[in-house]
């Protein structure tokens, strides 16, 4: 493609215009030779040694005014200096890769917890009912028959348009999206129109970015305002989405507690099933389900409600609830009575405990920890609960960053008013002590006892400096269960 197609609008010099271009860049570690790259302003952000990275490889540098004078001083590659420099990368991307707002039908969900797992039962149930489709979230991309590690929960601009290219070549019809705070911010999903929008609930998260509630609460409602004239479906048991609900017209609630449009009534839970009656209007199918506890009931009746909204009988979606297996890390069963969960915020973290006793487990050791270069005002309300709910803490690393691990530990440690735990920053040696401890217990013949490893849930590293290492709890799980002669629950 040449430049003046990229920019029709725009008053070239002759010999720029006719420029070739194989691709568009915005970030010097992924630009590839013949490229077009976009200047753009991000964290950490260093012209000298953005341009040291690609001036070899960029065929013309497009940048705001801001940098003009560094930009002719630093390369002698034609540069096109623009007064919107967000919006020409946008339309340029928009263009390059074909995208056209009507090609694809998006459903987004949004939230503090819950938005993995309603975005794979949404996807799981739209699969199962013939449709082609996509799900871009926090475990997995997975793209028609392709399957992509996620490195963002909602990927950047330019990611998510030639992730939307290859659906589209792949004849894909739905994308079902997890639209995290920072790309509703970062204007990451700018230019999407989504069909649906869900909102699960808000608490406590990503403070060290948004820096008040407020600001976080109107950051995720921009998505539902963007999209008005298409039915959300919103948690009404959170008192967000009940005061997100006032502001919407045509919106469908959903909620356990509430007398919403999808409610669950008859409740069971066990360790091993969740039961419920699934209330829509006159209409009552009962459910089974593997995943645990009432949190998870809510996520069913998002997911329902989304696909009843887009015309999709309610009878022929409650058969595919009991074919839905656990996402990885959310709540996760690993081996008899070990569970691991995701849970990083103070309101998952209090509600993964709750969910564990009330389906009947007594005692919990739990193994913890709080990331680095975040949030430090939550570190000592999670010690808190920790305290409380669970009879043992082993408080460990949980990428710990550019911060001391000892640190973040003690930090933690303000939390607690008793003795119940033991500060362990390595998180492996943590998770096998626990281990240990539980086998114990279960020589004891204690009942009702089980392990929580919480915080990473999916995460195959850990985050140490500016390094990421290895790991994952999952496996570290299995392979001191058997190296005890013990089950796991999946291979």
């Amino acid at each position: 493609m040449r430049i003046k197609e990229l920019f029709p609008h725009l008053n070239l010099k002759k010999e720029t215009g006719e420029l070739k271009v194989k691709g568009i860049s915005d970030d010097s570690r992924l630009t590839k030779k013949g490229d077009i790259f976009f200047v753009r302003e991000r964290k950490n952000f260093d012209i000298f040694s953005v341009l040291r990275d690609v001036e070899e490889k960029a065929v013309v540098y497009v940048g705001g005014l801001k940098h003009k004078e560094e930009l002719k001083r630093l390369t002698r590659k034609p540069i096109i200096f623009v007064n919107e420099i967000e919006w020409e990368f946008h339309r340029a991307a928009d263009f390059f890769y074909g995208f056209r707002r009507n090609d694809l039908k998006f459903i987004g969900v949004t939230g503090t917890n819950g938005k993995t797992t309603v975005a794979y039962l949404i996807y799981h149930f739209l699969k199962k009912l013939g449709e082609k489709v996509s799900l871009i979230g926090t475990v997995n991309y997975f793209i028609g028959e392709k399957v992509y590690a996620a490195k963002y929960t909602t990927p950047g601009y330019l990611t998510l348009r030639k992730l939307f290219k290859e659906i589209k070549d792949n004849g894909g019809r739905f994308v079902v999206m997890e639209a995290s705070s920072h790309a509703i911010a970062q204007k990451r999903v700018e230019g999407i129109d989504f069909l649906r929008c869900v909102f699960t609930n808000l608490s406590r998260d990503h403070l060290d970015y948004h820096k008040t509630f407020k600001n976080y609460f109107n950051t995720k409602r921009k998505l539902f305002l963007h999209n008005k004239n298409s039915p959300a479906l919103i948690n009404i048991d959170d008192f967000y989405g009940r005061k997100l609900l006032k502001e919407l017209k045509g919106a469908f609630s959903y909620g356990v507690d509430s007398a919403a449009d999808f409610r669950a009534r008859n409740i069971r839970l066990t360790k091993v099933k969740t039961r419920f009656d699934l209330v829509y209007r006159k209409e009552s199918h009962r459910m089974e389900t593997q995943l645990l506890g009432r949190h998870n009931i809510l996520n069913i009746l998002a997911a329902a409600g989304t696909l009843f909204s887009l015309g999709f009988p309610l009878a022929s979606i409650v058969k595919l609830v009991p074919l839905f297996n656990p996402v990885e890390g959310r709540l996760e069963q690993v081996a008899p009575g070990i569970f691991l969960d995701y849970a990083h915020t103070p309101d998952a973290f209090k509600k993964v405990f709750l969910t564990l006793k009330e389906i009947g487990y007594e005692k919990i050791i739990c193994v913890f920890g709080c990331g680095g270069d975040r949030d430090r005002g939550k570190r000592k309300i999670m010690g808190k609960i920790a305290c409380e709910l669970a009879d043992f803490n082993f408080i460990t690393s949980d990428n710990p960053r550019n911060e001391d691990p000892i640190e973040i530990c003690c930090q933690i440690k303000k939390g607690f008013s008793k003795g119940n735990y033991f500060i362990m920053p390595n998180r492996k040696k943590a998770i096998r002590q626990a281990v240990k401890l539980f086998n114990q217990s279960k020589k004891r013949k204690c009942r009702n006892f089980c392990i929580l490893v919480a915080g990473k849930g999916h995460e195959r590293y850990q985050i140490i400096g500016d390094k990421k290492l290895p790991f994952k709890d999952r496996d570290v799980i299995k392979e001191e269960v058997r190296s005890r002669g013990g089950p796991c629950v999946r291979p």
